[in-house]
């Protein structure tokens, strides 16, 4: 039945204000009915309260024509302002005045009010004295303490329904009212609520389809509006990840092509001859370097791939963070000739523990010592140092060289990563520093950089990069 959001909150709605109306309009019926018949028996006793003394000396003692005159005239006048007929009778029943036709009083009518003593209504024709029902009220009359007779008020029940049909109108018409306005008020409600659902599936179809830019207009801030925003948010997200793997697709056939195309050419070239003999021994030598080089960026991608998966787990141990830097500078001793770097290295203590995982933390060391003497001035100085701040161990690497622009430090740990100056050199694929950074992450520990000027007339930039440990 509810094929839309829209339909099946309107209509519920609308069903639900059609059962109150019932409801409400059910009880005003009645409510209205009772008012009107109360009403009217009101007025009835206000007006047999100044009749009751009269009607009871007209009953018992003897008056002129000039006071029965004025007897009929008093019940006349109250029967226009009851709208109806009144009857007088005494106490056996006997009909002494009457402002209609009607003069016969049924018997048990008689009895009730005479033998209580208080007053009763009933509808009824009336022991069939009219041709349609009516509202009667029968009223004792007392004289000098006793019951001397009775009165009969008859309403016609048709003009009590006019007047009872006359409030119901205006009560309906107050309803009606309210019914317009609630519905006005639900459409606007249901379109309000189901347009910005709408469009959010509207928005899921296009990324679904490779459309990843459609976005969702935010009008609240309840739990729509937050839907709406939440769904912009994913779809930021998606958008970026999507531009990450293509990104990651583009980068990777770059670097894989590259060597491959190298090896390819070399190795065509030895064979068909291209090559000469004497030229064969270097040629292969490079296309060694391309195929260690290519081995080196497939396994750092798996390495990747495994620390993005929830099953990697980190082999957590207590380890000398100086003792690790110390072996890493002795596996890197033969770079460091070659540039003729010296070292400046400030340990705040000869034994500084951690709690990390000792061969991932291995990486990123050696990742940050053949960074900064990748990129360092030949002849210039690398500087490593530990300090304790806290329960955090902190490590910095810092080297003088062409250093990182301020536009590219921001984007150094992102994978493919290459800057125009510094991270051009052909052997690296732009990996490094984002392994470092995930290494660092699954550690729940903060890395950053810092590239400023060395010296003033200098184009050298002294790079830092300093992370945090877990101190033991």
């Amino acid at each position: 039945m509810f094929k839309s959001i829209f339909s099946r909150l309107f209509w519920t709605y609308t069903m639900i204000i059609l059962i109150i109306f019932m409801f409400v309009s059910a009880v005003m019926g009645v409510v209205l009915n009772e008012y009107v018949l109360r009403q009217q028996e009101n007025d009835i006793l206000a007006a047999s309260g100044v009749l009751e003394q009269m009607t009871g000396a007209y009953q018992i003692e003897e008056t002129d024509i000039r006071a029965r005159n004025a007897y009929k005239q008093s019940l006349m006048h109250w029967a226009r302002f009851i709208h109806g007929e009144i009857i007088v009778t005494n106490a056996d029943g006997e009909v002494s005045q009457a402002t209609g036709t009607v003069r016969t009083v049924p018997r048990d009518f008689v009895e009730t009010v005479v033998d209580s003593g208080k007053p009763f209504r009933k509808k009824s024709d009336f022991g069939g004295a009219y041709d349609t029902d009516v509202f009667t009220v029968g009223v004792p009359v007392r004289y000098n303490g006793s019951i001397v007779g009775a009165m009969f008020f008859n309403i016609y029940m048709p003009l009590l329904r006019k007047t009872l049909m006359g409030l119901f109108s205006a009560f309906l018409i107050a309803i009606f009212c309210s019914m317009a306005v609630a519905f006005v008020l639900v459409y606007i409600q249901a379109k309000r609520i189901s347009k910005p659902i709408r469009e959010i599936n509207n928005a899921a179809r296009d990324i679904a389809a490779g459309n990843f830019s459609h976005r969702v207009a935010v009008s609240s801030c309840d739990e729509v509006g937050q839907l709406a925003s939440s769904f912009n948010f994913m779809a930021d997200s998606i958008e970026e990840t999507e531009k990450t793997r293509s990104r990651f697709v583009s980068d990777v056939s770059h670097e894989l092509r590259t060597p491959m195309t190298s090896i390819t050419g070399f190795v065509e070239g030895i064979l068909d001859g291209t090559v000469p003999e004497e030229k064969r021994d270097y040629y292969l030598n490079i296309v060694l370097e391309e195929s260690v080089r290519l081995t080196k960026l497939v396994n750092d991608l798996l390495d990747m791939s495994k620390m993005a998966s929830s099953e990697y787990k980190l082999n957590i141990t207590e380890f000398d963070i100086n003792e690790l830097i110390r072996i890493c500078i002795i596996g890197l001793s033969n770079k460091l000739e070659e540039k003729n770097l010296d070292l400046n290295i400030d340990f705040a203590e000869d034994s500084l523990k951690v709690m990390a995982d000792h061969d991932a933390i291995m990486r990123v060391v050696i990742n940050l010592l053949d960074n900064a003497i990748k990129f360092s001035y030949s002849n210039t100085t690398i500087g490593i140092k530990t300090w304790v701040d806290g329960n955090k161990v902190n490590i910095r690497v810092g080297n003088f060289g062409a250093g990182i622009s301020r536009e590219d430090l921001s984007n150094v740990f992102k994978r493919f990563y290459k800057t125009d100056k510094s991270r051009n050199n052909k052997s690296g694929a732009g990996l490094g520093l984002s392994f470092v950074k995930d290494i660092l992450t699954l550690h729940k520990q903060s890395i950053w950089v810092q590239s400023d000027d060395a010296k003033e007339g200098s184009d050298a930039k002294y790079t830092t990069f300093t992370f945090t440990l877990e101190k033991a």
